[in-house]
């Protein structure tokens, strides 16, 4: 049933995504965890040329190191992070909470290094393995929502199983055909339809999540005009 409907999925997203969607998806860090977090931590929240910002920062001033073990971001402590994130980002506080990020930072990695995940590899094997494991891990960090754990994964190339919001979404674009269809389903069709694309599921996923946020803001803003 999946596949029967991958080219209805492949035409209805053809009608909505813009033109400009294969090239939206940033290319992250699949091989830098300590990079993937702090970019994770931030790409959630502001613009894109910001975040690339603060990870050139972050390389600047870590001559000759990886960035590959979140051991360097637990030894660092926070005000270490804030030093690395650089003077502009550095004591900025997450949207919505009275916390620098910096600080979510640093509980995030030592909560992966305390599971004995440390590197790029480990946290992809530990979301595909167990992914409502190492994502209530992460949730349970103040200052860390759905939102930027989604970032974190995309920023270290660990697929995730889509979103509630998405799944209604896929649904919605498939219409009757789409309503029975389950979470682990949907994931599936991404995966087929993003090579019906020609390109990764990452970046079929990350075009999806920004129709189904711009989506939501939208009905944010005709709500509010219309209270």
């Amino acid at each position: 049933m999946v596949e029967d409907l991958v080219p209805n999925l492949r035409a209805a997203l053809g009608e909505v995504l813009p033109g400009s969607w294969r090239d939206a998806a940033p290319w992250g860090y699949p091989a830098q965890c300590e990079l993937a977090l702090i970019t994770g931590v931030f790409a959630s929240q502001v613009p894109a040329a910001s975040v690339a910002e603060i990870a050139d920062t972050v390389m600047r001033r870590s001559p000759g190191k990886l960035l590959d073990d979140l051991t360097g971001l637990v030894d660092a402590d926070t005000a270490g992070i804030q030093h690395l994130i650089g003077e502009r980002w550095g004591d900025t506080t997450v949207l919505g909470v009275p916390r620098r990020r910096a600080e979510v930072i640093h509980e995030a990695a030592r909560l992966l290094v305390g599971t004995g995940i440390r590197h790029a590899k480990e946290l992809q094997e530990a979301v595909r393995e167990r992914e409502a494991s190492v994502a209530n891990l992460l949730l349970a960090v103040r200052g860390l929502g759905p939102g930027t754990w989604e970032s974190i994964a995309f920023m270290v190339h660990a697929p995730l199983r889509p979103g509630a919001d998405v799944v209604a979404y896929v649904r919605s674009l498939l219409g009757p055909d789409g309503d029975a269809l389950e979470t682990d389903e949907v994931r599936a069709m991404i995966v087929l339809t993003a090579r019906r694309f020609a390109v990764e599921e990452r970046v079929l996923a990350f075009a999806l999540r920004q129709l189904v946020d711009s989506r939501a803001q939208r009905a944010d803003q005709l709500a509010a005009q219309g209270s």
